[in-house]
């Protein structure tokens, strides 16, 4: 692989910094678009995962329709996908892979990156799920495996990929989604790694500080508790305009969502007052809505959307009632429109073969159903892409 330029790097760190505050990584993803350079992509993209071994892309116009294009090959059954600058990483827990993936600009299509797809050890029916973050000279790639262990790797994509310093850490009994944190009162830590146990009794979250060379190593307190056997999965990092940062928490067999404030000295977490907070059966992907303060959560048990508002205090309070989004039970993606008086929310129903979207006002934050559409193989998971013009 071709040895990548300063301009390069600097555009993925700032790409790393926008994945953390979109919740990059946990499933479902939107990508920051940059403005590095000079890019013929006209439109943003919307790729999905599905059940066969293929990658669905589509074009978003400017008010929020689809058109399809071409279709890649990938892995199929993938559940985590990630960004980094000018490639889509899609996880492959049949082989323990990673797969690269770079996005041609004037057509949205995929092409594998040379020497894809990149091998994450021998632990069988991993990863769980796949994370970029900023530390390091080229970024760093996290990986959540089914062994109680989480794997780390410096430049993903380079060939070939150098272990970052103590990989594999220890993570608990079965770690899954995963979310990155930036400690703004501190001057030791890059910031803060935290994964979802699924197999901690107590609903354990574990955090991790992140070094400078991208190392892990545990905060005291870890792992957090939840509720008990309350199956935490999804993991959403947001900030207030007052700089308090919080850590959300979809509780799937709770019908709940666990809400942290994060001290932003050590990364440890502290229970948001009132926490847990209701939610629909089996809450899933979490995201960010298009107004400040906004939580947005799949219900893939009753296949319904749900929005909430978040206080300063990191409460959260139900904006309105749950939209229906068919049968959907896969994975969500939000694009926000300043064109438009409402951003879109695409999420994935696997049963239907089909999207479905939601309209999120971007004055409100009220939803409210806004289409299906139909597509060619059962979709799972979903991944906004905005430009990343090259330099």
């Amino acid at each position: 692989m071709a040895k990548r330029s300063p301009e390069f790097l600097l555009c993925f760190l700032i790409v790393g910094l926008c994945m953390t505050f979109w919740g990059c990584g946990n499933g479902s993803s939107h990508f920051c678009g940059l403005a590095c350079g000079t890019s013929s992509q006209d439109s943003p993209l919307l790729y999905a995962t599905t059940t066969s071994n293929q990658i669905l892309g589509f074009s978003i116009a400017s008010t929020g329709a689809l058109t399809p294009i071409a279709s890649t090959a990938g892995p199929a059954n993938s559940h985590s996908t990630a960004g980094v600058y000018g490639a889509v990483l899609f996880s492959d827990s049949s082989s323990n892979e990673v797969v690269v993936e770079s996005v041609a600009f004037s057509t949205g299509a995929l092409t594998p990156f040379p020497d894809s797809p990149f091998t994450l050890g021998s632990a069988p029916g991993g990863p769980n799920s796949i994370l970029v973050g900023p530390a390091g000279p080229g970024g760093n790639l996290y990986a959540s495996e089914p062994n109680g262990t989480i794997v780390g790797y410096s430049d993903p994509g380079a060939v070939p990929m150098t272990a970052l310093p103590g990989s594999p850490y220890a993570a608990g009994i079965a770690p899954t989604q995963m979310a990155i944190a930036f400690l703004t009162s501190s001057s030791s830590r890059a910031g803060s790694l935290y994964a979802s146990d699924s197999g901690n009794s107590n609903g354990g979250i574990l955090a991790f500080a992140i070094a400078s060379d991208g190392s892990l190593s545990p905060i005291a307190g870890s792992p957090f508790a939840t509720a008990a056997n309350a199956g935490p999965s999804y993991l959403l990092n947001t900030a207030n305009s007052g700089g308090n940062q919080f850590l959300f928490v979809s509780l799937s067999n709770a019908g709940q969502i666990a809400g942290f404030g994060i001290d932003n000295t050590t990364g440890a977490l502290i229970p948001v007052p009132g926490s847990p907070f209701t939610a629909g059966k089996g809450p899933g992907t979490l995201l960010n809505g298009p107004i400040a303060n906004e939580l947005l959560v799949i219900n893939t048990g009753d296949h319904t959307v749900e929005a909430f508002n978040i206080a300063t205090n990191g409460v959260l309070t139900p904006i309105g009632s749950p939209v229906a989004v068919g049968t959907a039970s896969g994975g969500m993606a939000f694009r926000p429109a300043s064109a438009l008086s409402y951003s879109q929310l695409y999420t994935a129903d696997t049963t239907a073969s089909s999207i479905e979207i939601v309209n999120v006002d971007n004055s409100s934050g009220a939803i409210s159903a806004g289409g299906t559409v139909s597509v060619s193989s059962p979709p799972l998971q979903l991944a906004v892409y905005d430009q990343f013009p090259l330099p």
